[in-house]
């Protein structure tokens, strides 16, 4: 008997060779879609959790920042006993390492305590996870660098020497870190031995990252209070009470919007949620047409259907039918899908970003993710037909298959309806994404980044060998400027000190960014009161400061700011207020723009920052590293230009504005096939009232506008639906941002045009064709 079934199935989808192509490719192109995406949301909610102690490890965080002082970690440590274990990241991105005549310039590197291969899974090749990092100057590397240095060597015991200077033993070999870990670093070096270094002492230097291993029964509440009143009671500070926060390590990956400058560029929970949605979205839209092309062609098989019911058949035996007709369609087009996804996902990861196997695909999780997209394509899709059309009265079927088509089929109306709804909210989506984009790469920064290029540098030594570089750089045709400072525009602003302002009690944390001369001038900014730092004035190294906008307002300086003196402690010092500069945005548009003292210290400058000729830009390269190289010959220069590395602070934004609008045009793609099915369906059933019109006088043009007009009363009720879902979605999306476009009228009233445009070129064609017919032969259709 269900050999039978499967027959009578096959027959009625080749019978309707084209309803059947559609729906076959249409729930293809939705499964596809789907399963990519599933892949990509489980491989974002699976970071760090390969570690045994996920559920159980913490980051400690300040408002905005997961960045802490050095002796904080310990500080805790020594005084919640809820604390089992901690350890402390100290990233570095600049490390000169060697081995021999192997000399590489490294940016994954950590200094780390021996805590940390006792609270992460971290699998060891070699050496013992329980004290590698225990002994001064030794250090563990990832089987990647090992093989980079040594080749097949073995690595244990041997040395390598740092910037230089010092030499470490290595004492133990990792495996490469899993991608879906949130920090990958393949170099780790021990902090044994530098406790009692002066700058382990500093509490405004805060650039470690702390991680505790917490007992498993706590109140985060009440630990969050402990750390927050510890540190704030054993530093006394003077600045408002600050209030410390813990994050889970499973947590870290998808819900650190609010932490500037992590450790690496993490995803957001919102995105995965907005592909999550697309992939439902955009199956829903498959599972939709295919409901509308079944329904719509089971009208045309209503007497059959309902002579077998009058012959004895049970709604059971009818259901069974189509049951067996939808399964396999299912089946062709979940096989046909697999083959989609296995030679599409190598273009998904270059559009993501990610790295996505297609060995996932046999994961259990992965697994049981396809057979849940699967039974919602049953439950949808199979459901519907099978025990709706199932249920019709073959008394009213048998006297007017008309009537009762149009009484029971009015469901496929809402179906389509519900299409366009989805279609105009990924649209508006994706044109608020693009204006999102175009104006952070669009918006004045408040500097020049055009043709300025830069180089993290290990050290300049003493000043008068800086002098001696910029000097020969500037004597170059390419250069204009030449700098030096602590940090350069894109980068984070965290080495964070305090300010006392003359006439004021209270201390205040306010970021510290250490500059050399001719920083300003490099960037085009200039002083909107006072002046800048300038060579003619040699005490400005020792006793000058300038301020932007922001830390005027901040440090609440009545009057006139120019002239005041405040007392500092990066360096020590009182310096006198000798200009104020226009705030600008010297991080991402993501944030606003912070308070900033600016100091001369040349021995905090780590950066090189050098403007050239537009005319040379690109071959001034050459020729600026050839001179630094005479200078510096033992340090490895990286130069990039600032612009692209702005750009790369929204490089996760244009992958995500991308891929919704390839998504958005998958929908619409979709759509209009459903569109295409369902028009020609009901063009067909209406060509005999096309031809009593034609006879009666009815004009093409008049004929075309009422066949379209079904269409286009669909297209209005989804426009008013979907309008306030895609302005609710778009708002929540742009909080990330502290800068922002803005939201008009014409985003969602251009979504709207554009399916509405879309809509009545699919179906506009057969309408005229409908309309065209010679009324005779549209009279004697059946």
């Amino acid at each position: 008997m269900i050999k039978n079934y499967f027959k009578t199935a096959i027959a009625h989808l080749t019978k309707n060779l084209t309803y059947s192509i559609i729906s076959i490719l249409s729930l293809t192109i939705g499964l596809a879609v789907c399963t990519m995406l599933l892949l990509y949301v489980q491989y974002e909610l699976s970071y760090d959790r390969f570690n045994k102690n996920a559920d159980h490890i913490y980051r400690l965080c300040q408002p905005g920042s997961a960045y802490q002082s050095p002796q904080t970690a310990k500080l805790l440590a020594d005084n919640i006993p809820e604390i089992k274990d901690y350890t402390r990241l100290l990233p570095r991105y600049n490390e000169i390492v060697e081995y021999k005549e192997n000399r590489f310039k490294e940016t994954s590197v950590t200094y780390t305590d021996a805590g940390l291969f006792r609270i992460f899974s971290f699998k060891f090749k070699q050496g013992n996870p329980e004290n590698a990092l225990s002994d001064p100057l030794s250090i563990v590397i990832s089987e990647k660098t090992a093989r980079k240095y040594f080749g097949n060597e073995d690595p244990m015991g041997k040395v390598l020497k740092l910037n230089s200077e010092e030499n470490y033993t290595i004492t133990g070999v990792l495996e490469d870190l899993p991608q879906n870990s949130h920090f990958r670093y393949d170099i780790f070096i021990t902090l044994a031995g530098t406790e009692k270094d002066e700058w382990m002492d500093n509490w405004g230097w805060q650039n470690f990252l702390v991680y505790f291993l917490i007992q498993n029964q706590f109140s985060q509440t009440d630990f969050e209070a402990k750390c927050s009143k510890i540190i704030n009671e054993h530093y006394n500070l003077k600045t408002p009470f600050i209030k410390y926060s813990i994050q889970n390590l499973k947590d870290i990956h998808l819900y650190s919007a609010h932490i500037k400058g992590d450790i690496q560029p993490q995803n957001s929970i919102t995105y995965v949620l907005i592909f999550s949605g697309i992939g439902f979205l955009v199956l829903l839209i498959s599972c939709f047409n295919y409901i509308n092309l079944l329904t719509a062609n089971a009208t045309t098989q209503v007497i059959e259907l309902s002579m077998r019911k009058a012959s004895g058949a049970s709604r059971f035996q009818l259901a069974l039918q189509y049951i067996s007709e939808s399964f396999v369609v299912v089946f062709i087009s979940f096989c046909l899908s697999l083959f989609i996804v296995v030679l599409c996902l190598p273009i998904f990861n270059v559009l993501s970003g990610k790295d996505l196997s297609i060995l996932t695909l046999t994961h259990i999780n992965t697994i049981w993710g396809i057979l849940g997209i699967l039974l919602t394509v049953c439950i949808v899709a199979v459901w519907y037909p099978a025990f709706i059309l199932s249920g019709y009265n073959p008394t009213n079927v048998l006297k007017s298959s008309k009537s009762s088509g149009e009484s029971k089929f009015q469901f496929k109306k809402i179906l389509v309806n519900t299409q366009f709804i989805i279609v105009i909210i990924l649209i508006s989506i994706s044109i608020v994404m693009f204006r999102q984009i175009r104006f952070l790469q669009n918006t004045d920064l408040g500097f020049d980044k055009e043709f300025v290029v830069t180089s993290q540098v290990q050290t300049f030594g003493n000043e008068e060998k800086y002098t001696a570089l910029k000097q020969a750089l500037l004597n170059q045709s390419v250069v204009l400027s030449v700098t030096a400072g602590s940090r350069i525009p894109s980068e984070e602003q965290s080495n964070i000190g305090g300010v006392k302002v003359q006439g004021q009690d209270k201390i205040r944390e306010i970021p510290y960014l250490h500059t050399h001369f001719d920083y300003f001038r490099t960037l085009n900014i200039h002083a909107i009161k006072g002046r800048l730092f300038s060579e003619e004035y040699r005490t400005d190294t020792s006793e000058a400061i300038i301020l932007n906008e922001a830390a005027v307002k901040y440090l609440e300086i009545q009057g006139d700011p120019v002239g005041q003196s405040m007392k500092c402690n990066w360096p020590r010092s009182t310096r006198k207020i000798v200009g104020i500069v226009k705030d600008f945005h010297f991080e991402s548009l993501y944030k606003e723009i912070k308070p900033v003292v600016y100091v001369i210290d040349f021995d905090e400058c780590w950066q090189l920052m050098i403007k050239v000729r537009p005319s040379n830009a690109l071959s001034s390269l050459q020729t600026i590293n050839e001179t630094c190289k005479k200078i510096y010959p033992d340090q490895i220069f990286e130069f990039r230009f600032l612009d692209g590395q702005l750009e790369q602070l929204y490089q996760a934004d244009r992958k995500t504005f991308k891929l919704m609008g390839y998504f958005a045009v998958v929908a619409i793609i979709l759509a209009s096939m459903g569109l295409f099915g369902m028009a020609t369906f009901i063009i067909t059933s209406r060509t005999k009232e096309i031809g009593i019109r034609k006879a009666n006088g009815a004009s093409v043009s008049e004929i075309i506008l009422m066949l379209n007009f079904s269409f286009v009363k669909g297209i209005i009720l989804g426009f008013i639906v979907a309008t306030p879902i895609a302005y609710y979605i778009s708002v929540r999306w742009l909080e990330g941002f502290a800068y922002k476009t803005t939201l008009s009228w014409w985003i969602f009233a251009l979504a709207g045009i554009l399916v509405l445009g879309i809509a009545l070129l699919t179906v506009s064609w057969q309408s005229w064709r409908a309309a065209t017919v010679n009324p005779v032969v549209a009279l004697k259709h059946e």
